[in-house]
Protein backbone atom coordinates (compact mmCIF):
# COMPACT_ATOMS: atom_id res chain seq x y z
CA UNK A 1 0.00 0.00 0.00
CA UNK A 2 1.32 3.73 -1.10
CA UNK A 3 1.95 6.34 1.49
CA UNK A 4 -0.63 8.48 -0.79
CA UNK A 5 -3.55 6.01 -0.32
CA UNK A 6 -2.39 5.28 3.50
CA UNK A 7 -2.56 9.01 3.90
CA UNK A 8 -6.14 9.08 1.95
CA UNK A 9 -7.36 6.45 4.23
CA UNK A 10 -6.32 7.92 7.50
CA UNK A 11 -7.91 11.27 6.33
CA UNK A 12 -11.33 9.73 5.65
CA UNK A 13 -11.06 7.61 8.97
CA UNK A 14 -10.82 11.24 10.83
CA UNK A 15 -13.63 13.07 8.78
CA UNK A 16 -15.88 9.93 9.52
CA UNK A 17 -14.33 10.09 13.33
CA UNK A 18 -15.15 13.88 13.54
CA UNK A 19 -19.00 13.31 11.63
CA UNK A 20 -19.69 10.40 14.34
CA UNK A 21 -18.66 12.49 17.05
CA UNK A 22 -21.22 15.24 15.91
CA UNK A 23 -23.92 13.05 15.33
CA UNK A 24 -23.31 11.58 19.17
CA UNK A 25 -23.02 14.92 20.73
CA UNK A 26 -25.97 15.79 19.23
CA UNK A 27 -27.68 12.48 19.47
CA UNK A 28 -26.81 11.50 22.77
CA UNK A 29 -24.61 14.31 24.50
CA UNK A 30 -27.56 17.12 24.50
CA UNK A 31 -30.90 14.28 25.63
CA UNK A 32 -27.91 12.94 28.12
CA UNK A 33 -26.89 16.45 29.62
CA UNK A 34 -31.02 16.94 30.56
CA UNK A 35 -31.11 13.16 31.71
CA UNK A 36 -28.01 12.75 33.05
CA UNK A 37 -29.37 14.42 36.45
CA UNK A 38 -31.76 11.61 36.76
CA UNK A 39 -30.34 9.90 39.02
CA UNK A 40 -29.11 13.04 41.51
CA UNK A 41 -32.37 14.88 40.51
CA UNK A 42 -35.36 12.14 40.96
CA UNK A 43 -35.16 10.51 44.30
CA UNK A 44 -37.73 8.17 45.57
CA UNK A 45 -40.12 10.02 48.35
CA UNK A 46 -38.36 7.72 50.81
CA UNK A 47 -34.97 8.07 50.26
CA UNK A 48 -32.71 11.45 50.60
CA UNK A 49 -29.78 9.74 48.19
CA UNK A 50 -29.84 7.08 45.57
CA UNK A 51 -27.19 6.29 42.62
CA UNK A 52 -26.61 4.71 39.75
CA UNK A 53 -29.79 2.07 37.67
CA UNK A 54 -31.57 1.85 41.50
CA UNK A 55 -31.73 5.49 40.87
CA UNK A 56 -33.64 5.41 37.89
CA UNK A 57 -35.76 2.80 38.68
CA UNK A 58 -36.66 4.83 41.71
CA UNK A 59 -36.99 8.19 39.65
CA UNK A 60 -39.32 6.11 37.25
CA UNK A 61 -41.28 5.13 40.16
CA UNK A 62 -41.61 8.24 41.89
CA UNK A 63 -42.59 9.86 38.70
CA UNK A 64 -45.68 8.11 38.34
CA UNK A 65 -46.36 7.32 41.91
CA UNK A 66 -48.59 9.72 44.01
CA UNK A 67 -45.36 11.95 45.45
CA UNK A 68 -42.81 13.05 42.85
CA UNK A 69 -39.67 14.33 44.09
CA UNK A 70 -37.45 16.05 41.41
CA UNK A 71 -34.54 17.30 43.01
CA UNK A 72 -34.00 19.80 39.90
CA UNK A 73 -33.88 23.39 40.31
CA UNK A 74 -33.95 26.78 37.78
CA UNK A 75 -32.30 28.88 39.99
CA UNK A 76 -35.58 31.41 40.16
CA UNK A 77 -35.68 32.22 43.63
CA UNK A 78 -39.30 31.68 45.20
CA UNK A 79 -38.58 33.40 48.42
CA UNK A 80 -35.94 34.51 51.26
CA UNK A 81 -35.93 32.20 54.38
CA UNK A 82 -34.28 32.78 57.99
CA UNK A 83 -32.17 30.55 59.49
CA UNK A 84 -33.57 29.30 62.80
CA UNK A 85 -31.04 27.33 64.21
CA UNK A 86 -27.85 25.25 63.18
CA UNK A 87 -26.35 22.86 65.67
CA UNK A 88 -23.86 20.03 65.60
CA UNK A 89 -25.70 16.72 67.13
CA UNK A 90 -24.24 13.38 68.98
CA UNK A 91 -27.21 11.55 68.59
CA UNK A 92 -28.42 11.51 64.71
CA UNK A 93 -29.36 7.91 63.44
CA UNK A 94 -27.98 5.96 61.16
CA UNK A 95 -28.35 3.76 58.16
CA UNK A 96 -27.85 0.96 60.50
CA UNK A 97 -29.64 2.27 63.67
CA UNK A 98 -26.64 3.19 65.16
CA UNK A 99 -25.75 6.90 66.72
CA UNK A 100 -23.65 9.32 64.77
CA UNK A 101 -22.56 12.75 64.42
CA UNK A 102 -24.20 15.24 62.35
CA UNK A 103 -25.34 18.72 61.20
CA UNK A 104 -28.93 19.74 61.62
CA UNK A 105 -30.19 23.22 59.63
CA UNK A 106 -33.66 24.44 60.83
CA UNK A 107 -35.11 26.92 58.26
CA UNK A 108 -38.23 28.59 58.39
CA UNK A 109 -40.06 29.12 55.07
CA UNK A 110 -43.67 29.44 53.17
CA UNK A 111 -43.90 28.83 50.25
CA UNK A 112 -41.47 25.82 50.19
CA UNK A 113 -43.46 24.31 52.95
CA UNK A 114 -46.57 24.35 50.11
CA UNK A 115 -46.03 20.61 48.85
CA UNK A 116 -43.23 19.64 51.30
CA UNK A 117 -43.08 16.07 52.35
CA UNK A 118 -40.67 13.73 54.00
CA UNK A 119 -37.82 13.49 51.54
CA UNK A 120 -38.54 16.30 49.13
CA UNK A 121 -35.47 18.38 48.01
CA UNK A 122 -35.16 22.07 49.10
CA UNK A 123 -32.35 24.71 47.47
CA UNK A 124 -31.04 26.08 50.57
CA UNK A 125 -28.90 29.14 49.14
CA UNK A 126 -28.01 26.55 46.41
CA UNK A 127 -27.47 24.15 47.93
CA UNK A 128 -29.66 20.78 47.12
CA UNK A 129 -30.50 19.49 50.52
CA UNK A 130 -33.31 17.11 51.55
CA UNK A 131 -36.01 17.03 54.08
CA UNK A 132 -35.59 15.46 57.14
CA UNK A 133 -38.05 17.29 59.18
CA UNK A 134 -41.06 19.46 58.72
CA UNK A 135 -43.35 21.24 60.83
CA UNK A 136 -46.39 22.56 58.64
CA UNK A 137 -47.62 24.83 61.85
CA UNK A 138 -44.46 26.84 62.33
CA UNK A 139 -44.05 26.52 58.70
CA UNK A 140 -40.25 25.02 58.95
CA UNK A 141 -38.35 22.37 58.02
CA UNK A 142 -35.15 20.49 59.29
CA UNK A 143 -32.28 19.82 57.17
CA UNK A 144 -28.84 17.70 56.94
CA UNK A 145 -25.46 18.90 56.27
CA UNK A 146 -22.82 16.98 55.29
CA UNK A 147 -18.94 17.29 55.85
CA UNK A 148 -19.03 17.89 51.94
CA UNK A 149 -21.59 20.60 51.91
CA UNK A 150 -19.83 21.99 54.99
CA UNK A 151 -16.68 22.09 52.97
CA UNK A 152 -17.62 23.37 49.83
CA UNK A 153 -20.10 26.02 51.03
CA UNK A 154 -20.16 29.07 53.58
CA UNK A 155 -22.88 27.24 55.57
CA UNK A 156 -20.05 27.10 58.54
CA UNK A 157 -20.67 30.26 59.15
CA UNK A 158 -24.34 30.62 59.26
CA UNK A 159 -25.84 32.30 62.25
CA UNK A 160 -29.42 32.57 63.93
CA UNK A 161 -32.20 35.21 61.98
CA UNK A 162 -29.49 34.84 58.97
CA UNK A 163 -31.62 35.13 55.23
CA UNK A 164 -31.06 32.40 52.54
CA UNK A 165 -32.75 31.66 49.07
CA UNK A 166 -35.39 29.36 48.96
CA UNK A 167 -36.66 27.04 46.05
CA UNK A 168 -38.31 24.05 45.50
CA UNK A 169 -37.35 21.39 42.87
CA UNK A 170 -38.65 21.89 39.78
CA UNK A 171 -41.26 18.98 37.92
CA UNK A 172 -40.27 17.89 34.70
CA UNK A 173 -41.94 19.47 32.08
CA UNK A 174 -42.37 22.73 33.89
CA UNK A 175 -41.13 26.20 32.84
CA UNK A 176 -37.59 26.94 33.38
CA UNK A 177 -36.86 30.73 33.60
CA UNK A 178 -33.16 30.39 34.87
CA UNK A 179 -30.83 27.16 33.60
CA UNK A 180 -30.30 23.70 35.19
CA UNK A 181 -29.32 24.27 38.53
CA UNK A 182 -28.57 21.24 40.52
CA UNK A 183 -27.57 22.41 43.65
CA UNK A 184 -24.73 20.89 43.66
CA UNK A 185 -21.71 23.85 45.16
CA UNK A 186 -18.65 24.03 43.58
CA UNK A 187 -17.08 26.32 45.98
CA UNK A 188 -17.19 29.69 47.30
CA UNK A 189 -16.54 33.51 46.08
CA UNK A 190 -15.96 36.67 47.92
CA UNK A 191 -17.72 40.14 47.13
CA UNK A 192 -15.08 42.44 46.00
CA UNK A 193 -17.27 45.43 44.77
CA UNK A 194 -20.93 46.43 44.60
CA UNK A 195 -21.92 49.63 42.69
CA UNK A 196 -24.84 51.33 40.95
CA UNK A 197 -25.54 50.67 37.41
CA UNK A 198 -28.44 52.70 36.36
CA UNK A 199 -31.26 50.84 37.94
CA UNK A 200 -28.66 47.86 38.73
CA UNK A 201 -26.64 46.64 40.82
CA UNK A 202 -23.04 45.88 39.39
CA UNK A 203 -21.65 43.11 41.84
CA UNK A 204 -17.64 41.25 41.28
CA UNK A 205 -17.10 37.99 42.96
CA UNK A 206 -13.48 37.01 43.32
CA UNK A 207 -13.29 33.37 43.41
CA UNK A 208 -11.72 31.61 46.58
CA UNK A 209 -8.06 30.24 45.86
CA UNK A 210 -9.39 26.88 47.08
CA UNK A 211 -11.50 26.78 44.42
CA UNK A 212 -10.28 28.20 41.24
CA UNK A 213 -9.12 25.44 39.66
CA UNK A 214 -12.29 23.73 39.34
CA UNK A 215 -14.26 26.66 38.98
CA UNK A 216 -13.01 29.03 36.89
CA UNK A 217 -12.47 27.30 33.64
CA UNK A 218 -16.01 26.73 33.39
CA UNK A 219 -16.93 30.65 33.84
CA UNK A 220 -18.17 32.17 30.24
CA UNK A 221 -19.09 35.69 29.68
CA UNK A 222 -22.53 35.78 28.87
CA UNK A 223 -22.75 32.10 30.45
CA UNK A 224 -25.13 31.01 33.24
CA UNK A 225 -24.26 30.62 36.66
CA UNK A 226 -26.01 29.52 40.61
CA UNK A 227 -24.81 32.23 43.04
CA UNK A 228 -26.65 31.28 46.74
CA UNK A 229 -29.07 29.42 44.01
CA UNK A 230 -29.77 32.27 42.14
CA UNK A 231 -29.44 31.80 38.27
CA UNK A 232 -27.82 34.92 36.76
CA UNK A 233 -25.67 35.85 33.87
CA UNK A 234 -22.46 36.19 33.47
CA UNK A 235 -21.54 40.22 32.50
CA UNK A 236 -17.50 40.04 32.15
CA UNK A 237 -14.78 37.50 33.21
CA UNK A 238 -11.16 38.57 34.15
CA UNK A 239 -9.65 34.95 34.56
CA UNK A 240 -5.86 36.34 35.40
CA UNK A 241 -7.69 38.26 38.38
CA UNK A 242 -10.36 35.38 39.14
CA UNK A 243 -13.24 37.56 38.83
CA UNK A 244 -16.16 37.74 37.32
CA UNK A 245 -19.64 40.29 37.31
CA UNK A 246 -23.36 40.16 37.36
CA UNK A 247 -25.90 42.76 38.10
CA UNK A 248 -29.18 42.41 39.22
CA UNK A 249 -32.30 44.34 38.19
CA UNK A 250 -34.59 46.23 40.94
CA UNK A 251 -37.26 43.36 41.01
CA UNK A 252 -34.58 40.56 41.41
CA UNK A 253 -32.56 42.73 44.28
CA UNK A 254 -35.72 42.76 46.35
CA UNK A 255 -35.96 38.94 45.99
CA UNK A 256 -32.63 37.43 46.95
CA UNK A 257 -30.67 38.06 49.84
CA UNK A 258 -27.22 38.67 47.73
CA UNK A 259 -27.82 42.90 47.88
CA UNK A 260 -27.94 42.46 51.46
CA UNK A 261 -24.54 41.16 51.77
CA UNK A 262 -21.45 43.30 52.08
CA UNK A 263 -18.12 43.70 50.57
CA UNK A 264 -16.36 40.67 52.21
CA UNK A 265 -18.96 38.06 52.40
CA UNK A 266 -19.07 34.92 50.97
CA UNK A 267 -21.11 33.14 48.24
CA UNK A 268 -22.11 29.90 47.04
CA UNK A 269 -21.16 29.25 43.34
CA UNK A 270 -22.11 26.55 41.09
CA UNK A 271 -21.11 26.20 37.72
CA UNK A 272 -23.41 25.45 34.37
CA UNK A 273 -22.91 21.75 34.66
CA UNK A 274 -23.16 21.39 30.71
CA UNK A 275 -19.94 22.78 30.44
CA UNK A 276 -18.68 20.16 32.71
CA UNK A 277 -20.59 17.22 30.79
CA UNK A 278 -18.42 19.25 27.32
CA UNK A 279 -15.36 18.70 29.12
CA UNK A 280 -15.76 15.32 30.25
CA UNK A 281 -16.69 14.23 26.56
CA UNK A 282 -14.27 15.82 24.93
CA UNK A 283 -11.37 14.93 27.49
CA UNK A 284 -12.00 10.80 25.99
CA UNK A 285 -11.75 11.98 22.42
CA UNK A 286 -8.93 14.69 22.39
CA UNK A 287 -6.28 11.94 23.03
CA UNK A 288 -7.30 10.06 19.77
CA UNK A 289 -7.03 13.20 17.96
CA UNK A 290 -4.16 13.89 18.87
CA UNK A 291 -2.88 10.92 18.05
CA UNK A 292 -4.46 10.73 14.75
CA UNK A 293 -3.37 14.28 13.74
CA UNK A 294 0.43 13.24 14.59
CA UNK A 295 0.42 10.06 12.26
CA UNK A 296 -1.00 12.18 9.80
CA UNK A 297 1.64 14.62 10.11
CA UNK A 298 4.55 11.59 10.21
CA UNK A 299 2.69 10.11 6.80
CA UNK A 300 2.93 13.85 5.24
CA UNK A 301 6.87 14.12 5.82
CA UNK A 302 7.13 10.45 4.56
CA UNK A 303 5.64 11.36 1.48
CA UNK A 304 7.27 14.57 1.17
CA UNK A 305 10.06 13.12 1.38
CA UNK A 306 9.49 10.12 -0.99
CA UNK A 307 7.87 13.12 -3.46
CA UNK A 308 11.84 14.81 -3.36
CA UNK A 309 13.87 11.68 -3.67
CA UNK A 310 11.21 10.72 -6.79
CA UNK A 311 11.11 14.32 -8.28
CA UNK A 312 15.81 14.16 -7.86
CA UNK A 313 15.46 10.46 -9.79
CA UNK A 314 13.09 11.95 -12.69
CA UNK A 315 15.36 14.80 -13.31
CA UNK A 316 18.26 12.44 -13.86
CA UNK A 317 16.01 10.43 -16.05
CA UNK A 318 15.38 13.70 -18.20
CA UNK A 319 18.93 15.05 -18.20
CA UNK A 320 19.74 11.27 -19.92
CA UNK A 321 16.97 11.44 -22.15
CA UNK A 322 18.22 15.07 -23.14
CA UNK A 323 21.62 13.68 -23.92
CA UNK A 324 20.20 10.78 -25.85
CA UNK A 325 17.56 12.86 -28.23
CA UNK A 326 20.83 15.61 -28.76
CA UNK A 327 22.80 12.63 -29.69
CA UNK A 328 20.51 11.12 -32.07
CA UNK A 329 19.56 14.54 -33.84
CA UNK A 330 23.05 14.97 -34.49
CA UNK A 331 23.35 11.74 -36.26
CA UNK A 332 20.12 12.45 -38.27
CA UNK A 333 21.17 15.79 -39.31
CA UNK A 334 23.28 14.23 -41.55
CA UNK A 335 21.90 14.56 -45.17
CA UNK A 336 20.31 11.59 -46.72
CA UNK A 337 20.84 10.74 -50.16
CA UNK A 338 17.43 10.48 -52.97
CA UNK A 339 16.90 6.55 -53.53
CA UNK A 340 14.89 4.62 -55.74
CA UNK A 341 14.03 1.21 -55.86
CA UNK A 342 16.34 0.65 -59.28
CA UNK A 343 19.78 1.21 -57.37
CA UNK A 344 21.33 -1.55 -56.78
CA UNK A 345 22.87 -0.61 -53.62
CA UNK A 346 19.73 -0.31 -51.95
CA UNK A 347 19.22 -3.85 -50.08
CA UNK A 348 22.90 -3.45 -48.97
CA UNK A 349 22.88 -0.01 -47.61
CA UNK A 350 19.68 -0.16 -46.28
CA UNK A 351 19.96 -3.41 -44.60
CA UNK A 352 23.81 -2.81 -43.26
CA UNK A 353 22.75 1.03 -42.48
CA UNK A 354 19.67 1.79 -42.27
CA UNK A 355 20.24 4.48 -44.98
CA UNK A 356 22.00 5.15 -47.93
CA UNK A 357 25.40 6.71 -47.46
CA UNK A 358 25.89 7.34 -51.49
CA UNK A 359 24.09 8.87 -54.68
CA UNK A 360 21.89 6.15 -55.49
CA UNK A 361 21.79 8.03 -58.82
CA UNK A 362 24.50 7.27 -60.03
CA UNK A 363 23.49 3.82 -59.64
CA UNK A 364 20.29 3.85 -62.27
CA UNK A 365 19.85 2.44 -66.07
CA UNK A 366 23.15 3.92 -67.96
CA UNK A 367 23.42 2.85 -71.80
CA UNK A 368 25.63 0.38 -73.25
CA UNK A 369 27.76 0.61 -75.69
CA UNK A 370 28.13 -2.50 -78.44
CA UNK A 371 29.85 -2.43 -81.47
CA UNK A 372 30.70 0.61 -83.25
CA UNK A 373 29.45 3.31 -85.25
CA UNK A 374 26.52 1.93 -87.51
CA UNK A 375 25.13 3.59 -90.07
CA UNK A 376 21.31 3.58 -88.88
CA UNK A 377 18.66 2.49 -91.92
CA UNK A 378 15.28 3.05 -91.57
CA UNK A 379 13.82 1.77 -94.28
CA UNK A 380 9.49 2.23 -94.98
CA UNK A 381 8.47 -1.15 -97.56
CA UNK A 382 4.83 0.19 -97.55
CA UNK A 383 5.29 3.70 -98.60
CA UNK A 384 8.65 2.72 -100.72
CA UNK A 385 9.93 5.56 -99.07
CA UNK A 386 13.61 5.27 -97.33
CA UNK A 387 15.91 7.32 -95.66
CA UNK A 388 19.83 7.11 -95.56
CA UNK A 389 21.76 7.69 -92.77
CA UNK A 390 25.28 7.69 -94.23
CA UNK A 391 28.19 9.69 -93.52
CA UNK A 392 26.30 12.42 -94.86
CA UNK A 393 23.78 11.85 -92.78
CA UNK A 394 22.80 12.39 -88.75
CA UNK A 395 24.81 9.83 -87.16
CA UNK A 396 24.20 8.22 -83.65
CA UNK A 397 25.14 5.48 -81.31
CA UNK A 398 23.72 2.44 -81.22
CA UNK A 399 22.73 0.89 -77.62
CA UNK A 400 21.18 -1.47 -75.72
CA UNK A 401 20.06 -1.27 -72.32
CA UNK A 402 20.99 -3.41 -69.06
CA UNK A 403 18.12 -4.18 -67.15
CA UNK A 404 18.47 -3.51 -63.75
CA UNK A 405 18.81 -7.02 -61.33
CA UNK A 406 16.29 -5.86 -59.09
CA UNK A 407 13.57 -6.25 -61.36
CA UNK A 408 13.25 -9.72 -60.68
CA UNK A 409 12.83 -9.15 -57.37
CA UNK A 410 9.88 -6.89 -57.43
CA UNK A 411 8.79 -9.31 -60.26
CA UNK A 412 9.29 -7.19 -63.23
CA UNK A 413 9.95 -8.32 -66.78
CA UNK A 414 13.48 -10.41 -66.84
CA UNK A 415 14.34 -9.21 -70.39
CA UNK A 416 13.51 -6.11 -72.34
Amino acid sequence: MTITTTLTKIMATSSRRVLLFSVVAFVFFFPTSTFAFVPSLLRHPSSSTISGSAAIVAATTSIIGKNTAIAMFTGIVEEMGTVINMEERNDMTLWDGTKGKGTELIVRGDVVMDGAYLGCSICVSGVCLTATSLDPTQKIFTVGLAPETLDKTYFKSLQRGQAVNLERASEIGGRNSGHFVQGHVDGTGTIVDKHIDGDSLRITIKIDDDYVDAIARYIVSKGFIAIDGTSLTVVDVDLPARTFSFMLVGYTQQKIIIPKKSIGEKVNLEVDVLGKYSETAMSSLLPRLEALEAKVESLERQLSATATVAGSSGDNKQKMMRSSASATTTESARPERMITEGTPSFKKNIGDQGGLGVDPNTYMMKPEIRGGIDTLTNTNDDDNNSQDYGSGGSSSKRVTLTPDPKMDDIGGMNQW
